[in-house]
């Protein structure tokens, strides 16, 4: 599928209705933000940035986002320890976050990802920009 064709299923879809969520960017690659803040700016979002893990967790205390996008090994506190730290220390915050990585990608440490950290999802980078529509149309539809 296309950025433009999953643009228009994004914005078009019914559960994508009202405004969309908000999101942090983590990650610590130039090339890689970039690509993702266009993916979502085409979905109509602006997203917030971090290109550190205690930047991350500073944005995120502060803006409380309702998608958390982390690169699994940023700089000063990996993307998995940054998770964790948010899902400690403030209870009531429960953002949908989602690792992103090219590196850890067998299933084991999918799922270590989701019990020891508190992962909701788990990328495979580079991602493709059907996959980030889904994903916000996931946190979209969340109660």
């Amino acid at each position: 599928m296309s950025l433009a064709a999953a643009v228009d299923t994004a914005r078009f879809s019914p559960a994508y209705a009202g405004p969309p969520p908000s999101v942090l960017i983590a990650e610590d690659e130039k090339k890689q933000r970039w690509t993702l803040i266009q993916q979502l700016d085409a979905l109509g979002i602006v997203p917030l940035t971090a290109s550190g893990g205690y930047e991350a967790i500073r944005i995120a205390a502060a803006e409380r986002p309702e998608l958390i996008l982390l690169d699994g090994l940023l700089p000063e506190m990996h993307g998995f320890e940054v998770a964790r730290f948010i899902r400690q220390v403030d209870r009531d915050y429960r953002p949908h976050i989602a690792i992103m990585t090219a590196i850890y990608k067998h299933i084991r440490y999918q799922n270590e990802a989701r019990l020891k950290y508190g992962i909701d999802e788990y990328l495979i980078k580079p991602l493709q920009p059907e996959s980030l529509t889904a994903l916000v149309q996931r946190v979209k539809e969340r109660p």
